[in-house]
């Protein structure tokens, strides 16, 4: 297999969660229930299958991994779009969101840092968010989900900022 064809290959798989969100968004919006499900699946499966692939081929590369984060944060903002606009959740959830993806971005370009021991596991469970969205309908089950993202925001940025001291803390010389 060529290099430009192994590399390729994980690229389109994620690329493929961004060729289904229109469809998701609009098979939503019509009620199209099997429909809203196969497609929230297989946009699932594409998120786990693009790295497994990657490491299979030993085409893992860095812009890769950036590029599946920014897949990941079009496709969950997408969908907590439609949910605030359907009034399932207000705004600032978005805000958390998008915060914890900028946050990833700065601290991933500027100090050098992936590794997020919460954070990497952040967009499962926004994925796991949207997908109880879409089985389950009722304002009580609307703010035990906003209620869960609040909490694992607040987790996922204390550890991040944890992460990052400790690092620090390793890498400066005692006197």
């Amino acid at each position: 297999m060529t290099t430009l064809l192994k590399h390729s290959v994980p690229w389109a798989i994620t690329a493929l969660r961004l060729v289904i969100l229109p469809f998701l968004v609009y098979a939503f919006g019509i009620g199209s229930t099997i429909a809203t499900y196969s497609l929230f699946l297989f946009a699932v499966s594409t998120d786990l299958a693009d790295g497994y692939v990657a490491r299979k081929l030993h085409s893992q590369l860095i812009y890769g991994v950036y590029f599946d984060a920014i897949v990941d944060y079009v496709f969950i903002s997408g969908m907590f779009l439609v949910f605030i606009e359907g009034g399932f959740y207000p705004a600032w959830v978005l805000v958390l969101i998008s915060f914890v993806f900028l946050q990833f971005l700065l601290t991933s370009i500027f100090l050098k840092q992936l590794y997020d021991p919460i954070g990497k596991y952040y967009g499962s469970l926004l994925f796991g968010a949207i997908g109880l969205t879409l089985l389950f309908s009722g304002r009580l089950f609307y703010e035990a989900i906003k209620l869960g993202i609040v909490i694992v925001t607040v987790a996922s940025v204390i550890s991040r900022i944890a992460h990052l001291a400790t690092r620090d803390s390793r890498r400066t010389p005692k006197t």
